[in-house]
């Protein structure tokens, strides 16, 4: 028996005599990056390029809007495709959207914002709705969270479909703009 612990000392006490620039020759693993692209954007919220994709260095991404305001009592709606491509053999699913608005509401006024995502034949990701009373001016940021993970299909292209809703009410100076959607770092598996 005292051999035996000789010889396991022998041999930790000789790895650690290994080169730490031969472990650490091996690049981390980093995740896959999507691609995004807008298809298609209609509605009275995101008239005819009105609106763009910006990926975030986290992997993520940011739809942008331009001149998605709504003002007294009315209601602008914008439905957005995107074609996502997840990297061969990866599974992606999208945890959380959150939007970026600004409003401007006396104390009679509310604003409110629908938020609706899934992917063409899937069920609903995400149906969210967020509302603000007044007296309030400035940035309001509302985000949802999905209620059942959605994967993608392994490597699969994929659309999008994000519907977003304005609602103002109240007083005809009431108003709301949706400035920006952006989605939460995506979670990927192999598959």
């Amino acid at each position: 028996m005292p051999g035996l612990k000789i010889i396991v000392t022998a041999l930790v006490g000789t790895s650690l005599l290994v080169p730490a620039s031969s472990a650490s020759s091996v690049p981390p693993r980093a995740d896959p990056q999507l691609t995004i692209s807008v298809l298609n954007a209609f509605g009275s919220g995101c008239p005819g390029k009105t609106t763009s994709v910006e990926p975030l260095p986290s992997g993520s991404f940011t739809l942008r809007y331009r001149g998605f305001s709504v003002a007294g009592n009315d209601y602008k709606s914008c439905r957005l495709i995107a074609r996502v491509k997840a990297a061969s053999g990866w599974s992606f699913s999208l945890p959380s959207v959150t939007n970026q608005a600004t409003v401007a509401l006396d104390g009679t006024s509310t604003a409110t914002v629908i938020t609706a995502m899934w992917f063409t034949g899937f069920p609903w990701t995400v149906r969210d709705v967020k509302k603000t009373k007044g007296p309030q001016t400035g940035a309001w940021n509302t985000s949802a969270v999905p209620r059942k993970a959605a994967w993608s299909p392994c490597g699969a292209s994929l659309d999008l479909s994000v519907a977003e809703t304005v609602r103002t009410t109240g007083s005809r100076a009431s108003k709301a703009s949706l400035v920006a959607t952006t989605f939460g770092l995506p979670k990927w598996r192999r598959c």
